[in-house]
Parts: C-alpha cells; sequence; structure tokens
C-alpha cells in the first residue's frame, strides 16, 4: 500500500506564527511603552484622598467673612437711615417755612405789621409782604380778564343774532360803560393783549399773541360773525373789525421792531 503524504493545514500553520510572533513581539516590548505607563507608572496608583486642609483656619476665614458681611450691612443701613432722616428734617423745615410765611401773610392782609426776632416792626418785610399782595392780585385780575375774553369768543359762536355788545373787542371799556368804537385804540389794544404776558409762569411770547390775534380776527374769519350781525349794528361792528385788525398790524410792527 502506498504511503500517504500529509501536508500541515496551511490556516493552522499561519495561525501557530502569529501567536509566535505575538509572544516574541510581547516578550520585547518595555514596560514605557507599555499602555498606561506615563498615567500610573510602575509602582504608583492614583490616590483616592483629598489634599490635607485645615479644618480650624476654614472656619476661621469663613467666620471673618460673615462678620464682614454683616458689618457691612449694617454700615449701608445706617447711612441709609442717616439720609433719610436728613430728608425728613429738609422737608419739615421747609413745611414749617411755608406755614410761617403763611401766617405772616394772613397779617400782613389784615393790616397787621411783622416784628422780626428781637420784637421791633419790621417795616421792610412787611412792605415786601404788602407788594407781593399787591402783584398777586393784578396777576389775578389779568388771569380772570382773559378767561372772561376767551369765553365771550366761545359765546360768540353760539350767538345767532350778535350786537355789537356781543363781540369781545380786545381792550377793556370805561368803568361802568360798555366798548365804542373811540376805545379800539392800539395803545388799549396792546394794554389788553400783552399785559397778561407779564403773569409769572406765562410763556406765551409777545409775538405769538399777535400772531394768533392777527388770525382770529381776520376778516375771513369774521366773515360768519359779521352774517349774524343784526342789522342796526352791522355797520358799527364792521368798523370795529376793521379798526381791531388795523390796531393789530400796527402792534405788530412795534413788537417786531423790538426784536
Amino acid at each position: 500500500m502506498a504511503e500517504t503524504t500529509r501536508f500541515a493545514d496551511p490556516g493552522c500553520v499561519e495561525g501557530d506564527e502569529v501567536k509566535d510572533r505575538g509572544n516574541f513581539l510581547g516578550n520585547h516590548i518595555t514596560d514605557t511603552e507599555r499602555p498606561g505607563y506615563f498615567v500610573f507608572p510602575p509602582g504608583s496608583s492614583p490616590s483616592l484622598t483629598p489634599p490635607e486642609t485645615s479644618t480650624p483656619d476654614l472656619a476661621a476665614e469663613r467666620e471673618a467673612e460673615a462678620e464682614r458681611r454683616r458689618q457691612q450691612a449694617l454700615d449701608e443701613a445706617y447711612a441709609a437711615r442717616v439720609v433719610r432722616d436728613a430728608e425728613l428734617h429738609k422737608a419739615r423745615l421747609e413745611l414749617e417755612a411755608v406755614e410761617a410765611h403763611k401766617g405772616e401773610v394772613d397779617w400782613v392782609r389784615s393790616g397787621g405789621i411783622l416784628r422780626d426776632a428781637q420784637g421791633n416792626r419790621d417795616y421792610a418785610k412787611t412792605e415786601a409782604i404788602r407788594a407781593e399782595l399787591r402783584l398777586s392780585a393784578l396777576e389775578r385780575t389779568l388771569i380772570e380778564r382773559w378767561e372772561d375774553y376767551e369765553r365771550r369768543w366761545t359765546a360768540l359762536a353760539r350767538t345767532p343774532e350778535v350786537r355789537f355788545t356781543d363781540v369781545p373787542w380786545p381792550v377793556c371799556p370805561s368803568e361802568g360803560q360798555p366798548v365804542a368804537l373811540a376805545d379800539l385804540t392800539v395803545n388799549r389794544v396792546e394794554d389788553f393783549l400783552l399785559a397778561g404776558l407779564k403773569v409769572r409762569g406765562c410763556t406765551v411770547t409777545k409775538k405769538e399773541r399777535v400772531r394768533s390775534s392777527l388770525l382770529r380776527w381776520h376778516p375771513d374769519k369774521m366773515t360768519g360773525v359779521l352774517a349774524r350781525v343784526v342789522e342796526g349794528d352791522s355797520e358799527a361792528v364792521r368798523e370795529g373789525i376793521h379798526a381791531v385788525v388795523l390796531c393789530l398790524h400796527q402792534l405788530n410792527s412795534r413788537v417786531e421792531s423790538a426784536g
């Protein structure tokens, strides 16, 4: 019988060679080439214990910080209280001054004379308050006069039959007498329209007052009024409107030249 020749399995041979080569390489790898050497070198292990701290020192620092914050809060509260007390004191003094001045004004208005801290009659202060009272009365009169003027314009728009006396002529009538054509002069129109601008707090300028009056008294704007004037007063109203417009143009020239 012929002998059968056996050949080694190529796969088995290759596997053995790979295994032998791996063993060879494994035996020749140095420690520094092994994975994880630099993270955990031989003879060392990761420490799981935190660094030592001084517990008493840390507690003292925390207590000191808390004390510092508490003191800061107290200082801020004290400063705020000082400011608040100062504001209240100032407000109280201002209120007392207002009440004292009101009492002085009432006393002078009733005819009394003020006295100073030494008990002497204070004529200068008394006269100053009298001047203030006169000025306040004048301002009140001017304001009321202008408000009445505006009310008369509102009433004129609702008046079906207009008479000469219904027209709000921009002049002050003579005492006890109605306005007449002869009263419509530039000086009297100027006094009526511009005197109220001296009232304290008024922001209207002379130019603004004159220009608004020119627009109000413009003949085209007064056409509707003339159409409702009764027959007997028609000519007088027409002449009055013409006179007012002429006065306003003259007044406008005065204001423009005065700058």
